[in-house]
């Protein structure tokens, strides 16, 4: 009579589409290993044409899981998956790592091809990270000794790892995917990352990584469409939330922009930058929107890179309503990464481009540099504007390299250096401009090589010497600026 109990709750819970781990004999002692179990109760899901995995309260030790579609994995409050940090018996499968295709380590939730797919839950994932990061420090310590810089070949023999380490949710060419709720700590590697996936909601989880702990990014889509990132706390050891599109000649070989991103009400604290896009962008990088957010205490806030080599488009930024303070970068637009030649080059297919990109109503407290802000010479950013927005930083705005600059209605409280810094730009418009250097003696404005600037109703303080200092400027306008003429200092076929 037992038995047939038993056997007709499990009929009946699969009947109703929702299938237990512990029916196919998961154990939540946080020993047994129940990669088996767990993966056999996925696969018995899928069979039956789909339905809700469950994760009753336990600790379960597991290793990499293979989802299938139609399925949604649910972690239960008070239930945490425990991922296997036995490096040895991780298998190794096709993938991608840094924008480069290429054999992989399977993570936590690894799938290929699925439509449907849901992980969710009040739950916890602990990814046991550490062992990771070390074998990940030793290898990088054998490359360095081979002479191995870049990304490839692969890695020396003897290394600990063989390929790039797992992350805890990896999905390739996936359609319709929902992961909510959930909290994830100490990632192998990147936390989150979907690669050519289409329909991505991610919504209301949390990533706590150590600020020390290497690659351990939050949300890296990368060559994905229709992706929105809502209500989020990410704590991590670099970047919180990076886009993608693929590495210098592989990623213009695989051409899959990452497009149509939103980004919403979320906060995030520590990592190298709250919001980057790149330096991976190969493949393009186009129509983007981050709003209601704020970042406490990451190394960067907005931060776009790219560097000669990579070829690619950025484009159609538009970032609103963003709090940031502890912060060393407020703004950082770098096409110089991993490159600081500052020459002049011929444009080819692997000259990279930043196009409208605009900034509006950003609030930035405590910060060490308002805006770094530099293009090539080739390749000049087109299309910044920077408006109803103030900083209180150390140092000001530095720009170079940018055609059609707006600033408007911003206000810089500086402590060092002029307010902005602007080289080697055209068609700029600064309107409304408050500047407060930090000392009488340092000007508020100094331009150097630029082309057709117009300053319209600035202002700073009356007692600061010079307002504006300004060599080599062609086709400068001041107008109803509110300054003294002597705070004003320009070459002398500047002043014709």
């Amino acid at each position: 009579m037992l038995f047939c109990l038993l056997n007709c709750t499990l009929i009946r819970a699969q009947q109703d589409g929702v299938y237990s781990i512990l029916n196919f004999g998961a154990k939540g002692d946080g020993v047994q290993l129940n990669t088996t179990a767990i993966q056999r109760t996925i696969d018995s899901c899928a069979k039956n044409g789909g339905g809700k995995v469950i994760v009753p309260p336990g600790d379960y030790l597991t290793g990499p899981l293979f989802l299938k579609s139609n399925l949604s994995f649910e972690v239960f409050p008070g239930a945490t998956l425990i991922f296997s940090d036995d490096i040895d018996n991780c298998p190794i499968i096709d993938g991608k790592w840094e924008g480069i295709e290429r054999k992989v380590y399977a993570s936590i939730f690894t799938g290929h091809n699925l439509e449907n797919v849901t992980i969710t839950g009040r739950g916890t994932i602990e990814g046991q990270g550490e062992r990771w990061w070390k074998a990940h420090e030793e290898t990088k310590a054998r490359r360095k000794e081979a002479g191995i810089t870049e990304r490839e070949p692969d890695n020396p023999p003897g290394s600990p790892l063989k390929v790039p380490r797992p992350r805890m949710i990896n999905l390739y060419n996936c359609t319709n995917v929902l992961i909510s709720q959930l909290t994830f700590l100490n990632s192998p590697a990147w936390t989150i990352h979907p690669v050519y996936c289409q329909n991505v909601q991610v919504d209301g989880i949390t990533i706590i990584q150590p600020y020390d702990s290497h690659n351990t990014d939050g949300i890296n889509p990368e060559s994905c469409q229709n992706v929105r990132i809502t209500n989020c706390f990410v704590d991590v050891g670099d970047d919180c939330i990076t886009i993608k599109s693929g590495y210098n000649e592989d990623g213009r070989r695989v051409a899959k922009p990452c497009e149509d991103i939103v980004i919403s009400n979320c906060t995030f604290a520590h990592g190298r930058s709250a919001i980057g896009i790149g330096s991976e962008m190969s493949g393009d990088v186009r129509n983007i929107t981050v709003s209601n957010c704020v970042f406490n205490g990451t190394l960067r806030g907005i931060r776009v890179k790219t560097g000669r080599g990579r070829g690619g488009v950025v484009e159609n930024i538009r970032v609103s309503n963003i709090v940031m303070s502890n912060i060393r970068d407020a703004i950082s637009l770098d096409m110089y990464y991993g490159d600081k030649d500052s020459g002049t080059y011929a444009v080819t297919e692997e000259t990279p481009f930043f196009k409208n990109i605009h900034l509006d109503n950003i609030t930035a407290h405590n910060v060490e540099n308002a805006a770094h802000i530099f293009g090539l010479p080739e390749a000049p950013i087109e299309g910044l504007s920077i408006t109803n927005s103030n900083f209180d930083a150390t140092n000001g705005f530095s720009i170079r390299n940018v055609t059609e600059l707006d600033i408007r209605d911003v206000k810089i409280n500086n402590r060092e250096k002029a307010s902005l810094e602007l080289q080697a730009s055209r068609f700029v418009r600064i309107d409304n401009l408050i500047a407060n250097p930090g000392t009488f003696d340092t000007p508020a404005i100094l331009l150097s090589k630029n082309t057709d600037v117009l300053i319209h109703h600035c202002k700073s303080n009356k007692k600061l010497k010079t307002f504006l200092r300004s060599k080599q400027t062609k086709g400068l306008i001041l107008d109803s600026n509110w300054i003294n003429p002597d705070q004003i200092k320009l070459d002398e076929h500047e002043k014709e």
